[in-house]
């Protein structure tokens, strides 16, 4: 389930009506924090961002569509919980590393981040797989990670240039160029190039700088073996 949020750049947002407490349904760009949880950027002149601030109850649903064939057989996983603003030069550095162009109006006056404070999961992985989890389960503590973070992506760029550029070529499958890593979690990387942004996933997760560096290691050789 943490993988579907982890991958997800957009998201279905619904919050409660100030006057009647209807739900309310509309479209956000998605991030997450170092732990997983969702984190948006929304304008105080939007109706979900009024809604916010009368009642933090709310839910993102987020889904992967199969390439054919219905939709419904995709993963997809809703988060419930409450949202809370935040000011944090970490969450809007990893925002922006999934969303680059949304650097151009972040520090507008109406706009300010929130994040999801989740009291539930609910996934559905198809037809008959459903699961609801408690937050504990998902969203295990990262705080060696989160620790780490900052130093370990400066290593990255300033000594591995040669890796970063295999991990985005040969595993991601894009362009060469300067790729750099953006952010890092338990769960993977994202690797910036200009205005893109990829995902790179560990598929096991890391907590520790060890075994980080380890993956990092492992996905190197993965990335020049490719096509050998």
């Amino acid at each position: 389930m943490r993988q579907v949020l982890r991958r997800a750049r957009i998201c279905s947002l619904s919050t409660l009506t100030r006057d009647e407490g209807t739900p309310y349904g509309s479209l956000a760009n998605i991030a997450t924090d170092m732990a997983g949880w969702p984190i948006i950027l929304i304008s105080k002149l939007a109706w979900h961002t009024q809604n916010l601030l009368a009642d933090a109850r709310a839910s993102v649903l987020v889904g992967e569509l199969p390439a054919k064939g219905d939709a419904l057989v995709g993963p997809r996983v809703t988060v419930l919980g409450r949202f809370e603003p935040v000011d944090d030069a970490g969450l809007r550095r990893r925002y922006l590393a999934r969303h680059p162009q949304a650097a151009l109006y972040a520090d507008f006056p109406d706009f300010s981040f929130w994040r999801l404070s989740p009291s539930a999961i609910h996934g559905v992985a198809g037809f008959g797989r459903i699961e609801t989890l408690t937050p504990d389960t998902v969203f295990p503590s990262a705080g060696e990670m989160e620790a780490l973070e900052h130093s370990a992506i400066e290593h990255m760029n300033h000594d591995h240039a040669e890796a970063i550029h295999l991990y985005a070529t040969k595993i991601l499958k894009a362009q060469p160029g300067p790729w750099r890593v953006l952010a890092i979690d338990p769960d993977g990387a994202d690797l910036g190039l200009h205005e893109q942004s990829l995902r790179m996933e560990f598929h096991t997760p890391v907590f520790t700088a060890d075994a980080l560096r380890k993956k990092f290691a492992e996905l190197a050789y993965e990335a020049r073996t490719i096509n050998l």
